[in-house]
């Protein structure tokens, strides 16, 4: 067989994964049954024996860095559940009324807050305070729909909570510190675009700043806010801050103890400590990164991957190929961990022979991101446009130009870098 029938074959191949992966998520097949799917079909369709695939998905899952990554998710939505539980953010939205005089800056502020708290549908929970913020203002459902969607994915590409960022990183070996500090030049240029159109449609139509006013003092107030804020205030400086030889700890060790200090300040009972543990969110969110690193694993071992190693692939393609298959895959899957499960495994092997492939690695998350932000299939858009009786072609006129400045900028960097 000539070297181009055999990569025609094989693109035929991922095509028809990503394909069927697309379908089983259309047919609402659960995400974890969608990808343990696709990992069959590989194993049938590159000729992989059955108890090489078996031993390769439980190393897979058995890894110590996979391992992390479980007990991260578990940590992620046990100290969420608190919060949420303890009515602690509700606090924290009070206090930002009496803090940040400029209902505009409100109705911005607090979606970016809860963004912290990661969430599927989390949009939801900080559109009623984007429509009190701006209750008085009349504004265009869109546009309320886009402050509300738009300010709460402003730390998706650097929060180190985020499921697909933590897959990410389990997936790419990339330390997270270093995926952090490369990415937040475009959750800054999210965050800047986000407020340049934001208060240009607030200066075309004549909506000036507005003091809601609080009856709290300033000790009621910074005790709101920081009783709101303090579990992600800790995390952040226990992961980020450097203390030798105390600090930094790893991720899951900062987590834990501060779900443990948690868990005692707000007098949780090991029942519901087990119910979130054990819940159905938990268990959903750990089957899908099972299944995702099993299906990398079997990519990897297949004949697949040699074949994408021996590619000979110039940089302009491999950047054009990534673009296609991250932006596409995220477009019409709408999830985060899905594009990441499907893209970063199968563009792995092309790209990581090339000298560039930290910043090809990178290109993949970023792109896939602003996929996600566009897709009609993405929770958080479909919530918000539902809440504010949003067209969704209304609200991509608000997002136009930061998307497209996103995707350009990320393009030229790393064809340049």
């Amino acid at each position: 067989m000539s070297p181009g029938s055999e990569k025609l074959i094989l693109a035929a191949k991922f095509l028809l994964l990503v394909v069927l992966l697309i379908l089983l998520l259309r047919w609402k097949v659960e995400l974890s049954l969608a990808v343990f799917a696709i990992t069959l079909l590989t194993v049938a369709l590159f000729g992989v024996k059955l108890l090489k695939a078996g031993e390769s998905a439980w190393a897979g899952v058995s890894d110590p860095q996979s391992l992390e990554l479980f007990l991260i998710i578990i940590l992620v939505q046990y100290i969420g559940a608190v919060q949420k539980s303890r009515r602690m953010y509700d606090r924290l939205i009070d206090s930002l009324n009496t803090m940040i005089r400029d209902k505009r800056l409100v109705a911005m502020v607090s979606p970016a807050i809860i963004g912290f708290l990661p969430m599927p549908g989390g949009a939801l929970l900080s559109a009623p305070l984007v429509q009190v913020s701006t209750d008085k203002m009349k504004l265009k459902p869109a546009f309320n729909a886009f402050l509300n969607f738009w300010f709460r994915h402003d730390w998706e590409l650097i929060w180190p909570l985020y499921a697909g960022l933590l897959l990410f990183q389990t997936l790419s070996r990339i330390p997270m510190r270093r995926i952090i500090l490369f990415q937040l030049p475009f959750s800054i240029l999210h965050i800047s675009t986000g407020l340049a159109v934001s208060f240009w449609y607030f200066r075309r139509h004549g909506i000036q700043r507005e003091y809601p006013g609080s009856s709290n003092g300033i000790h009621a107030t910074v005790r709101d806010f920081f009783s709101g804020t303090w579990p992600i205030l800790a995390v952040v400086l226990l992961f980020f801050v450097k203390v030798p030889p105390l600090l930094p700890l790893p991720l899951h060790w900062a987590l834990l103890l501060v779900a443990a200090i948690l868990s005692i300040w707000k007098k949780v009972g090991a029942k519901e400590i087990g119910a979130v543990i054990f819940g159905k969110s938990t268990i959903r969110s750990l089957l899908v990164i099972a299944a995702v690193i099993v299906f990398q694993r079997i990519i990897q071992i297949s004949s697949a991957f040699d074949t994408l190693k021996t590619m000979d692939i110039s940089l302009g393609l491999a950047v054009a190929f990534i673009f296609m298959v991250s932006f596409t895959v995220a477009f019409l899957t709408g999830v985060n961990t899905a594009y990441i499960a499907i893209a970063f495994p199968v563009l792995l092997p092309l790209i990581q022979h090339l000298p560039n492939y930290f910043y090809l690695s990178l290109y993949i998350y970023v792109v896939g991101f602003a996929g996600i932000l566009v897709s009609p299939l993405h929770l958080c858009l479909v919530l918000t446009n539902e809440y504010f009786g949003a067209s969704l072609l209304d609200v991509y006129r608000y997002m136009a130009i930061p998307i497209l400045l996103m995707i350009g900028i990320a393009t030229g960097l790393v064809l340049i870098l």
